[in-house]
């Protein structure tokens, strides 16, 4: 009998935080994988209407419901690759690997479930935002073979406190430490990681953390006239570039067509593919 992926979902849940990088989180990120794809792989799916130069998109179909786009692309059957990804970020030997295939696998991987959830619950945005923080959070913990925090002390004159953050990894004395935003999307609220940014610079100086946000896509749907758009903002991504903080790297999944050109312009905003970051990990946390 095929597993209930939110039976899966629930235990991922009840054990992630006390072990990010635990191999048990593994096991459970492929399970729900496997359980989700298993699920899809019995509908139909609907081709979507793409206003994206260069990107087409379908959706899945269950009961007249549409599950999110999924770029056609980059979604496939990975599953097999899902345990061998985990002994290559383990041993940090990527023979075979290149960041188009980890970014494929890893899209596969977190749309499975965000479809399933369309498709099985009404108006649910937060699950598939948490599992997506697990999924991402998992993977940078094995990477970078520490776990994370979530709050770190702050010391002024009137008070000592701690502050809430996102996924914050300490390399140790004298390293850079990672801010780890995760978004399924951004648009307006992302102004949040530049000022989360903003804080960690002026609290503990600047270029102590490098913030890395990992974003999932862009992507809107217009269900009644199946349709797709990428919601970009890169002229306030500059602005908040040049006069809030300075991100180091902003990974996706699904990389937007217009945000990859902010790699070309004044001020650099190095968008990347999430593939990137098990390549160039090291070098910059060194």
């Amino acid at each position: 009998m095929a597993k209930d992926p939110l039976r899966i979902y629930t235990e991922l849940q009840k054990g992630f935080s006390k072990d990010v990088k635990a191999d048990r989180n593994h096991e459970l990120l492929g399970e729900l994988y496997q359980a989700s794809a298993g699920f899809l792989g019995k509908l139909d799916q609907v081709e979507l209407k793409s206003m994206v130069p260069g990107k087409q998109y379908f959706a899945f179909t269950l009961k007249r419901k549409l599950s999110r786009a999924v770029n056609a692309s980059l979604f496939g059957d990975y599953l097999n690759k899902w345990a061998k990804l985990d002994k290559a970020i383990t041993s940090k030997k990527f023979t075979g690997w290149d960041s188009d295939g980890i970014t494929r696998l890893l899209y596969s991987a977190a749309l499975a479930f965000c479809c399933y959830i369309d498709l099985t619950k009404d108006g649910d945005q937060k699950t598939p935002g948490t599992f997506f923080e697990y999924l991402v959070g998992h993977l940078f913990a094995r990477t970078l073979g520490i776990n994370p925090e979530t709050s770190l002390p702050v010391l002024n004159l009137d008070m000592d406190t701690n502050l809430p953050t996102d996924f914050v990894f300490n390399l140790g004395k004298n390293r850079p430490k990672f801010h780890l935003p995760v978004k399924t999307s951004t648009r307006e609220r992302v102004i949040q990681v530049w000022a989360h940014q903003r804080v960690l610079d002026g609290v503990y100086g600047t270029g102590r953390f490098l913030g890395t946000p990992v974003i999932l896509t862009e992507t809107k749907s217009d269900k009644r006239k199946r349709e797709v758009i990428e919601i970009c903002l890169p002229d306030q991504w500059r602005i908040y570039q040049m006069h809030i903080a300075q991100l180091k790297r902003v990974y996706y999944l699904d990389v937007p067509v217009v945000y990859n050109n902010l790699n070309q312009v004044f001020p650099p905003i190095s968008v990347k593919p999430f593939g990137d970051f098990f390549f160039e990990a090291d070098a910059l946390g060194a």
